[in-house]
């Protein structure tokens, strides 16, 4: 029989893909001007109103909150992720890091609510992974904003426009502690950011991500054992019941 999954569940898978071309396909297609550049943003958009049905029915206190807050930051969120040569101001920067927090929050909480552990909450966990660099790629932004010089590219200050996409990739790089190093922090804000993403991103998939994996794996290893049981049983309630039905006495089973 088909388990019907909880509320909110179903969601995360379409919200890890919409994430995953977001970064992997909408993104280097802005980059080559095969795209325009409001395509980022729209794509951003998706991913919201994907994470807004990720939210679990109980968790009724702060719908209301969450969805305003995201909705809050959508119109400054094509600010920070426009064209490139733009100036995203430092509120819009802002606004688009704290509506992919509160986003992450909001499925992180669906992911380790109560209940049984399944792919879909695993297919989460990873949703809130690629949400960090989201969210990392846009606080980079709000320090270049405020600091211009704060990183190096290629050994050259950054420029002024198209930044978030640079950061994107220098988010993930942080994240995965690959570190190519062709962008450099110099700023100890900036640097901070990055000792900052990078710890979270290994805690991330040593504590939260190995642990959701070893309970669902551990489910399934418990659901085979009860259906051995319960067939054992089965058997040798069957045959007592048969042996009875012909008049003899039960044998040894």
């Amino acid at each position: 029989m088909r388990r019907v999954l909880p509320r909110g569940e179903n969601a995360l898978h379409p919200l890890l893909l919409a994430l995953v071309l977001l970064i992997l396909v909408v993104q280097p297609l802005v980059e080559l001007d095969l795209l325009p550049g409001f395509s980022m943003a729209i794509g951003l958009q998706v991913v919201i109103l994907a994470g807004l049905f990720c939210l679990d029915s109980a968790a009724h206190r702060g719908r209301h909150l969450i969805i305003a807050a995201l909705l809050s930051g959508a119109g400054l969120q094509g600010l920070a992720l426009g064209p490139a040569g733009g100036q995203p101001g430092l509120i819009a920067a802002a606004a688009a890091g704290l509506a992919l927090g509160v986003l992450m929050a909001a499925i992180l909480m669906q992911v380790v609510g109560a209940g049984r552990i399944t792919i879909r909450r695993i297919e989460g966990a990873i949703a809130g992974y690629l949400l960090l660099g989201l969210i990392f790629a846009c606080l980079y932004d709000l320090v270049h904003g405020l600091v211009p010089d704060a990183f190096l590219h290629h050994g050259a200050p950054s420029e002024a426009g198209g930044r978030v996409a640079s950061y994107l990739f220098f988010s993930f790089v942080t994240l995965t502690t690959t570190g190519y190093g062709d962008i450099v922090p110099v700023h100890p804000a900036a640097r901070s950011l990055a000792i900052l993403e990078a710890l979270i991103g290994q805690l991330y998939l040593a504590i939260l991500l190995a642990r959701l994996v070893s309970l669902e794996m551990a489910h399934r290893r418990d659901g085979v054992e009860v259906n051995r049981r319960d067939g054992v049983d089965t058997h040798r309630r069957d045959g007592v019941e048969a042996d009875r039905r012909d008049g003899g006495e039960p044998g040894p089973k």
